[in-house]
């Protein structure tokens, strides 16, 4: 890449991180709102509990393991400091990832740099990388999950093996719902590669079952220590989370479906129509309380169960809750309680932005089904996984993190294209 180019991408960069700190430094409190209780956690193995309740001494898995083993590292010494250094760091890796993503296929400099650039300033990544949420390092995790393969895709050997396996592993110990991606992933590449083998016999290079089966390796060595932590503590090798259970059934009870499924498209759960989220959160936990459900486990398969049989006993309010947290994944306006402290002017403001992204990653779809590019489809498949996960448990707008680097290519795609065709564009002078 030129030297202009690099100054480019670092420009977009550095404008990637003085944005999200002057979001942090506009409210600094954010930086140290607990609200999924990882900063808790963290603290409870600085202080040497080990991955505990908070302010206990109680094991538990009811939250992925990475992000607070991060926190923990600073989390007692300069808590607000060490958080916005952890989700700087992240972004500023995400967005190089996503560069270097689009520059694997084949986008040039002016996409690519679109590509970075919608990353750095997508508004609803500047927001969450003010809190101590995993938002902005599994995004980053799995920027950099993609433009490793996309790199080792050219020559599989076992070092780069060694690295997808080692970020996927990473990638699944910060948000569970990467298995999903992974799973699909990997059926892909086996599709392909027997499909690929099959039109051309002879070559021997298309089933690299060595190289293969090293980041399958990796992957089960990076994860095993949480497993076997979680077999000697629940007698069950968990290898994501007890945390399954509430967001499920977050999204599949009857009071959800009541108060908000069976409304009109826009109601939320703030308690309008009905008694409310927090008091259904109450009075679930004082139903396990009384039956004598103390335990992650425990209560995480109770209410995998209540899902099920909500799931089970409303087949219709279940469908329209499918698409309803389709629809709230890829909001494009800040909705919920918080979204009325938000101008309207900005709420236009962000929802035009994310209409024409949408509009934009369309175009970019259209084009990884036609290409026959099976990196275009593996940027597919992580949109697609995602939003089939969501699809099922609990949904909003920040569950999309994720996915944003393959977004962000897909619509740089079609604008570079765009751009392209302008400039290419024959312009007539009239003669007067």
């Amino acid at each position: 890449m030129p030297p202009a180019g690099l100054r480019r991408l670092f420009l977009i960069v550095l404008i990637g991180l003085f944005v999200r700190a002057g979001v942090m430094l506009s409210a600094p409190q954010r930086l140290l709102d607990d609200r999924d209780t990882y900063i808790g956690l963290a603290l409870g193995i600085a202080e040497g509990r080990g991955f505990s309740i908070p302010e206990t001494d109680q094991p538990t898995a009811y939250r992925p393991v990475l992000y607070p083993l991060l926190l923990s590292v600073g989390i007692r010494f300069a808590p607000m400091l060490w958080v916005a250094i952890i989700n700087l760091a992240a972004t500023a890796t995400a967005i190089v990832a996503t560069w270097w993503i689009a520059r694997r296929l084949s986008l040039d400099d002016r996409g690519a740099l679109i590509a970075a650039g919608l990353l750095a300033l997508d508004p609803l990544l500047m927001l969450y990388a003010a809190y101590p949420m995993t938002e902005t390092l599994c995004l980053s995790l799995v920027a950099m999950l993609v433009a490793a393969a996309f790199t080792a895709a050219d020559r599989l050997n076992a070092p780069r093996a060694v690295l997808v396996g080692l970020l996927f592993g990473l990638a699944a110990l910060c948000r569970p719902s990467v298995w999903a991606f992974g799973g699909l992933w990997a059926g892909l590449s086996v599709a392909h590669a027997v499909w690929t083998r099959y039109r051309s016999p002879d070559d021997t290079s298309t089933l690299p079952v060595r190289t293969w089966g090293i980041v399958a390796g990796t992957v089960l060595l990076v994860v095993a220590p949480w497993v076997i932590r979680n077999w000697i503590v629940f007698d069950q090798p968990i290898l994501m989370t007890t945390h399954g259970g509430y967001t499920i059934l977050l999204g599949n009870n009857e009071a959800f479906y009541e108060e908000v499924v069976a409304q009109p498209l826009g109601t939320v759960w703030d308690g309008s129509r009905g008694p409310g989220q927090s008091a259904w959160v109450n009075g679930l936990h004082a139903e396990m309380n009384a039956a004598g459900l103390k335990t992650d486990l425990e209560r995480d398969r109770f209410m995998s169960h209540r899902a099920r049989e909500t799931i089970r006993q409303h087949p219709d309010l279940f469908v329209r809750a499918v698409m309803l947290r389709l629809l709230r994944f890829w909001n494009v306006v800040p909705s919920g309680p918080s979204a009325a402290a938000v101008p309207t002017v900005v709420r236009w403001g962000v929802g035009a932005f994310f209409v024409t992204y949408w509009l934009l990653a369309i175009g970019g779809v259209w084009h990884a089904v036609r290409s026959g590019d099976v990196r275009w489809w593996t940027l597919l498949l992580l949109v697609v996984s995602f939003s089939l996960v969501h699809t099922l448990y609990w949904s909003n707008a920040r569950m999309r993190a994720p996915v944003m680097p393959a977004v962000a290519v897909l619509a740089a795609w079609t604008a570079e294209s765009l751009l392209r065709r302008c400039v290419k564009r024959p312009t007539s002078i009239g003669s007067g």
